[in-house]
């Protein structure tokens, strides 16, 4: 893990920060994907806020609050979360969508990746430290949020990013993102101590989980194929990648919020490829894509909820599946 780099544990925190899966709240999916719609659209800010990220928020009279989120996140079974500081400790400017996920191309995959599967999501956007703008090394990512609709119990989360120390682009919505993703450039330097620090609590978070298991560069994406499928008919992807659709024509904006803010879009909407490939020995690099679906959103909102309630889940790594 070590030779990850220092910054490597951002996607670990990221994922963390996203949050934890939630148990579904009515037993209709249709209706608990438009109750937690609802809640995320329902505070939008009059003016975007700037939430900074830093190690001295790590710590409060003697506490170490990360630690403690971490560990909370990794263990919650909910949705919205309340906070108890004021504001996320990473990944703490975003945005929210609602859209779905449809997988249209035939795969041996199964779950949640199977032909011909449509189901609603709510995605957040997001940056891991405070730079928002162009001029600044954002590493962005995605969690997205599924709502099954044969597994009604509870929520199903995935979080995938571009690179782990970011990079100075004037469109995030260009970047490729994975579940595994490159490295990037170093953080800014004012930032060194605080991925350091990261690095300490979250190692320590996630191996309480993932064990022997824990990798600081990887998130799994397998247990989206074994929702409603028996353990021996499982067959999952070991990489997902997420690629916007070459049409789409990028929106020049000084903040990534802004840039994705939908009413920049024809018909308020875009798609990302989603793309799928089997684990090998040279990596990711050497990775076989498949197109197997498209992400779509079509409607987004850029919330206080979506920024200090909306929680995702941290997947933990599990033993491998058929196909990885």
């Amino acid at each position: 893990m070590k030779n990850a780099f220092n910054y490597g544990v951002i996607f670990i925190v990221s994922a963390l920060c996203f949050g934890p899966h939630g148990l579904a709240q009515s037993p209709d999916t249709d209706s608990y994907f438009e109750y937690v719609k609802a809640r995320v659209f329902s505070d939008p800010y009059d003016t975007l806020p700037q939430y900074e990220v830093s190690r001295t928020l790590f710590d409060i009279d003697g506490e170490n609050v990360l630690l403690k989120h971490a560990i909370r996140t990794l263990s919650s079974n909910e949705d919205f979360i309340t906070l108890d500081t004021e504001h996320k400790l990473l990944q703490a400017n975003g945005i929210c969508f609602s859209g779905t996920w449809q997988m249209n191309q035939d795969s041996p995959y199964t779950g949640l990746y199977s032909a011909n599967l449509e189901i609603p999501v709510i995605v957040r956007a997001s940056v891991s430290l405070s730079g928002t703008k162009q001029n600044d090394k954002r590493a962005f990512g995605v969690a997205i949020k599924l709502f099954p609709i044969n597994n009604t119990a509870q929520t199903q989360n995935v979080f995938l990013m571009h690179s782990l120390g970011g990079t100075k682009t004037d469109h995030v919505l260009s970047l490729p993102m994975t579940n595994e993703p490159a490295m990037g450039s170093i953080p800014p330097l004012g930032k060194i101590l605080t991925a350091l620090r990261l690095e300490r609590d979250l190692e320590k978070a996630d191996e309480q989980f993932s064990g022997a298991n824990a990798n600081a560069r990887f998130r799994p994406v397998s247990h989206l194929a074994g929702v409603d499928v028996d353990d021996k008919d499982i067959v999952a992807p070991h990489w997902l990648r997420l690629v916007i659709a070459p049409d789409t024509t990028l929106v020049d904006k000084l903040d990534f919020r802004d840039e994705l803010n939908l009413n920049h879009y024809t018909n308020t909407r875009f798609s990302w490829f989603i793309q799928a490939a089997d684990n090998n020995a040279q990596g990711i690099e050497k990775a076989v894509w498949q197109n197997i679906g498209w992400l779509t959103v079509n409607d987004s909102t850029i919330s206080s909820t979506c920024d200090k309630q909306l929680h995702f889940a941290h997947p933990s790594i599990q033993s491998t599946v058929v196909g990885e």
